[in-house]
């Protein structure tokens, strides 16, 4: 199997569970996804943010070599490219990680820069989760079974 798609679903999981362990967080009215235990979706969100950003960092670096190598073959399933999507990817994922870190470290103490910082975070959870909606419906078609090529009649 390739690495760009092993990254790629992994990738996607981990998202996965850091929308659905945010989204318990939001409030009362979506706690019912982890039962209302706040802490364990807090510890499950820290959890998967630090795996999600060493994810990140991975696909940046192998970005990195495939362009030092010259690189130019063609990789649908990599999760940030120059365009489309994939740039969209790259920049909601930055801004998670920049808002996720803000919103860690100084939650305790600035709550001005937390509680900002965290709006953001949370809106842009309501886009990103519409954009892989959106994602795994153009791409649904990847999913199918490849259809036997039909004989030509002689």
């Amino acid at each position: 199997m390739k690495f760009d798609i092993i990254l790629h679903w992994l990738w996607a999981l981990v998202f996965s569970i850091l929308a659905l362990s945010g989204i318990a967080m939001a409030g009362a009215k979506y706690g019912w996804v982890m039962q209302y235990d706040i802490a364990t979706a807090d510890l499950v969100h820290r959890l998967a943010a630090v795996v999600y950003v060493l994810l990140t960092l991975m696909v940046i670096i192998y970005e990195i070599i495939r362009i030092l190598r010259r690189d130019k073959t063609k990789k649908p399933w990599l999760v940030f490219s120059p365009t489309g999507y994939g740039l969209f990817t790259f920049i909601t994922t930055l801004i998670f990680i920049i808002t996720g870190a803000v919103i860690w470290l100084f939650m305790d103490s600035n709550h001005a820069a937390a509680a900002f910082t965290l709006w953001i975070h949370e809106k842009l959870t309501y886009l990103a989760a519409a954009s892989v909606i959106w994602h795994i419906y153009m791409k649904s078609h990847a999913l199918k079974w490849p259809k036997k090529k039909e004989r030509k009649a002689r």
